[in-house]
C-alpha cells in the first residue's frame, strides 16, 4: 500500500488529486438522481461486479440502467458517506443507502410492487480507475439479505 490515501476528514497533503471531491461529486449526481452525471464516472468497458446482481453490470449502458432501477424502486434514495480511503487508482467508500420503496423494483426473478418500506442498507465499494481517471472496475457489497428483511420480503 503506498501512503496515497484520503479520509473522511480530507485528503492527505501531497497524495494527488483529492479523490474525496470526486467521491463527493459521485454521492452528489446519485443524490440528485442525475443517471447520465453519474455514468459519466465510469468508462465505457467498465465492469461493476454487485451482490445485488447475479451477473456483473458491463459497460455504461447497463450502468445507467441499473442506477435508474434504484431510482425507480427508491426516488427518495441517498447515499450517506460514512468513510472513505484511497490507495492509488483504488478508492474504497462504505456508507448508508436509505430510502423508500414507493416504486416498481427489477430484481433477477422480476418485479416486485411498492412495499412502502423505509429501509437503510449499509455498503462498501471498491473501485478502481484507469489511466484517463475513469473507474474500470468496482465491486459492490452490500447486505441484500437485511434489504429484503427491512422490506418485508425475506
Amino acid at each position: 500500500m503506498s501512503d496515497t490515501h484520503t479520509s473522511v476528514v480530507g485528503p492527505v497533503p501531497d497524495a494527488g488529486e483529492d479523490r474525496r471531491e470526486k467521491v463527493d461529486r459521485i454521492f452528489q449526481a446519485i443524490n440528485s438522481h442525475d443517471a447520465p452525471g453519474y455514468v459519466g464516472f465510469y468508462g465505457a468497458d467498465a465492469v461493476i461486479y454487485t451482490t445485488a446482481a447475479q451477473e456483473p453490470v458491463r459497460g455504461t449502458a447497463a450502468i445507467q440502467r441499473e442506477i435508474e432501477q434504484w431510482f425507480t424502486a427508491m426516488p427518495d434514495m441517498m447515499l450517506q458517506l460514512e468513510e472513505l480511503l484511497v490507495d492509488g487508482a483504488t478508492a474504497v467508500s462504505r456508507f448508508q443507502l436509505v430510502g423508500t420503496h414507493t416504486g416498481p423494483m427489477a430484481t433477477p426473478s422480476g418485479e416486485v410492487p411498492p412495499t412502502g418500506k423505509r429501509v437503510s442498507m449499509p455498503m462498501a465499494v471498491f473501485s478502481r480507475e484507469g489511466e484517463d481517471g475513469l473507474i474500470v472496475e468496482e465491486h459492490r457489497y452490500l447486505d441484500m439479505m437485511g434489504f429484503l428483511q427491512q422490506l418485508g420480503l425475506a
